[in-house]
């Protein structure tokens, strides 16, 4: 579910929207599973069979006989929703009727396909530990099981195995891309994302760790402009993991440039024309070969670049 979310009071080195958090939590996710990605198709933002509604993540895990070693994949089946919170969203009660109620809407399916309960799981992927939504549990005669570190598993919930995941009680080294998905990163957990990702970079899944890492530093911005200071080989790894985003950058600032220098040539042309040969604006612009709506749009490039000169 995709929705916006009004930041939690106290500084953040990232505006809190959440789809900048889900940007980085898919790339996580894959990451997470990259020794199973043989088994597993993965849907972000799956629509149901209702406007507007969509799932944050389905996994199909494409041969449900396989057992995952890893935690977090050890109660998936064949058909796997998972629900992610940024860091400061809340995982209140009503959060976990509306995933619920997005796997009864999956599970009766569309176009007559109907799908096996037992087949279904839920995910909740949150931050930190849902202490509420944990109490509201017990009260009503569900069971909050630990199954391992961060990984809760809720029993009696209905027909969908349950579990809620809580990141930051994750292992640090083998759920370090989840983990990554915060911004108060401790000075340890930063290099060890960092030389993690250097050593993965030649790998497939080396766009998905720019997208975690670009959210991470982003999110944690003093912390890693604080280990460039301090560190030279953590710069020089930075500036390397980075250098797609730094050519990007780059790239952009010089199609700036040019849109700039075209916009400033065109304008001046058709105001010459229009002064100099007592051409109408239509005139000008047709001798220019453009119409009048692109040289209005120059015009605004030219005046808001003199503005800011």
């Amino acid at each position: 579910m995709t929705e916006n979310t009004t930041p939690a009071s106290g500084s953040h080195n990232i505006d809190e929207h959440k789809t900048q958090w889900h940007m980085a939590f898919m790339p996580a996710m894959r990451l997470e599973f990259m020794e199973y990605k043989d088994i597993l198709e993965y849907e972000p933002e799956h629509l149901l069979n209702i406007k507007a509604l969509q799932i944050d993540l389905l996994i199909i895990k494409k041969d449900s006989s396989i057992v995952m070693d890893n935690e977090i994949g050890k109660i998936f089946r064949r058909h796997n929703i998972i629900e992610y919170k940024s860091p400061h969203d809340s995982e209140d009660v009503d959060a976990f009727f509306k995933t619920y109620a997005y796997a009864g809407l999956y599970k009766a399916g569309k176009c007559g396909e109907s799908y096996i309960p037992e087949e279904i799981t839920v995910t909740m992927i949150r931050k930190g530990k849902p202490r509420v939504l944990f109490q509201w549990f017990v009260s009503h005669g569900c069971e909050v099981r630990k199954e391992s570190r961060g990984v809760y598993y809720i029993e009696n919930a209905g027909f969908f195995k349950t579990q809620v995941i809580v990141a930051r009680e994750l292992n640090e080294t083998s759920h370090i891309w989840l983990r990554a998905l915060t911004d108060n990163m401790g000075r340890q957990q930063a290099k060890r994302l960092i030389n993690k990702s250097r050593q993965m970079l030649d790998r497939p899944e080396a766009e998905y760790i720019e997208a975690v890492l670009q959210i991470a530093a982003k999110a944690n911005r003093k912390l890693f402009e604080k280990l460039k200071k301090e560190d030279g080989s953590m710069y020089s790894a930075l500036v390397e993991l980075m250098q797609p985003e730094i050519d990007e950058a780059v790239q952009k600032a010089r199609n700036e440039a040019s849109n700039v220098m075209e916009a400033r040539k065109t304008v001046e042309a058709v105001d010459n024309a229009i002064r100099k040969l007592n051409m109408s604006k239509e005139k000008a612009c047709k001798f220019m070969d453009i119409t009048p709506a692109q040289y209005d749009a120059y015009v605004k490039i030219y005046q808001n670049t003199k503005k800011g000169d």
